[in-house]
């Protein structure tokens, strides 16, 4: 079985609802912070033998506004956050901290027991709070609703659906960067996507982001300033994170349409890399949407499986020599091409073989796509430039 995910844009329209989303969301939260009190407690007290899900979903009942389904969720998910920090000491990470915050608000999870559809209105019950209804909109696809989970300005739908018999016809490298966004190639043709646009909505963030953040320091916590720029900082996140996916969303069905029925073999997130670079590169790496881009290209795709990209944009794919260059590969045995084509191709060879292998065929074309979000949010328009390249 498969699971696919559907968001749904929304905020409460009424005052009633507006009191209801508040007051759970509050809740939610309370409960989190008792766990991480309680917790702390316990940790505290030397005993060896800590409540597990069962004996903090009894500890917890009765005692908040929220539904019971939603209670053990919220538990559920914290009692995986403890075994995965103990999984990380267990292996020498000492640096690690168990759950430590007390958040103001928390998201609300639904199970399909308690999420419900009635009349063309989805029903989220919140205890003793109320219930919320919710505009059904007409996109959901053919499955099981799974969960729901209620966050502020949206609503995040997991659906379960069959698993489809696949016949892939070709398989494509795919490397992912900065400049440029994605750089595929089947051993024939090869399509690179620019990621200017991606890197300058990023840039605009982290600008805004840290000018918003030191007025915020200068001000007291709670005033009317205050919480005018809090307004301001989620509006300026809201908006960025709306073009970044459209951005992405754009540039990947690029790639499906260039490239129709393939799999991909994608090279793993260089999120480490950031450790060896510097400030600004570091945090151009570090700020990179790849995981994004991966699930959409395993959705848009017949699948994408993540290989180790080490040395790929180094090794010469035709006679297998390393070495560094800049933007443009050239090797000493006749060999130029972008170096994100040079990745690509050697992504593909290690998706396919296991291994790097020289005596690989270059591909004869590459095509230049540029992503353009229109202001109408209309369709991508893309300028493709073909250019010859000599194996």
């Amino acid at each position: 079985m498969a699971y696919r995910t559907v968001e749904i844009k929304w905020r409460p329209q009424s005052k009633q609802d507006w009191v209801i989303f508040t007051s759970s969301r509050k809740e939610a939260a309370r409960l989190w912070g008792d766990l991480v009190e309680r917790h702390f407690r316990i940790r505290r007290s030397g005993k060896k033998r800590w409540p597990d899900k069962t004996r903090w979903c009894k500890w917890a009942k009765r005692k908040y506004a929220l539904n019971a389904q939603s209670i053990q969720q919220i538990i559920m998910e914290f009692c995986e956050a403890l075994e995965s920090i103990r999984q990380l000491h267990k292996h020498g990470e000492k640096s690690a901290r168990y759950p430590w915050k007390k958040p103001t608000y928390r998201d609300i999870i639904y199970t399909n027991q308690a999420a419900r559809i009635r009349d063309g209105y989805l029903l989220l019950p919140n205890g003793t709070s109320g219930t919320l209804k919710v505009k059904w909109p007409d996109i959901s696809p053919e499955g099981r609703l799974m969960e729901a989970r209620l966050c502020f300005g949206r609503i995040i739908l997991t659906y379960q659906i069959a698993d489809k018999k696949l016949d892939c016809s070709s398989v494509i490298g795919v490397d992912l960067g900065v400049n440029t966004l994605i750089a595929a190639t089947d051993g024939k043709k090869a399509v690179l996507i620019s990621g200017r646009g991606a890197k300058s909505i990023v840039q605009y963030r982290n600008k805004q982001l840290s000018s918003l953040q030191t007025k915020q320091s200068k001000l007291s916590k709670g005033s009317r300033r205050w919480k005018r720029l809090v307004r301001r900082k989620h509006k300026m996140l809201d908006k960025c994170r709306a073009k970044l996916h459209d951005t992405v969303h754009k540039a990947t069905r690029l790639i499906a349409n260039e490239f129709p029925d393939s799999k991909c073999y994608i090279g793993k997130p260089f999120n480490g890399a950031a450790q060896k670079m510097g400030r600004v590169q570091a945090q151009q790496v570090s700020s990179a949407c790849n995981a994004k881009i991966i699930r959409l290209l395993d959705y848009k795709t017949y699948g994408a499986i993540e290989v180790n990209e080490a040395y790929s944009s180094q090794t010469c794919p035709v006679c297998g020599v390393r070495s560094k260059h800049r933007r443009i590969f050239l090797c000493k045995c006749g060999v130029k091409a972008p170096r994100d084509v040079i990745g690509g191709t050697n992504i593909r060879c290690i998706g396919m073989n296991g291994r790097l292998l020289p005596g690989q065929k270059l591909p004869s074309r590459i095509k230049y796509l540029h992503v353009r979000c229109s202001s109408s949010g209309g369709c991508p328009a893309s300028s493709p430039r073909k250019r010859e390249l000599s194996a």
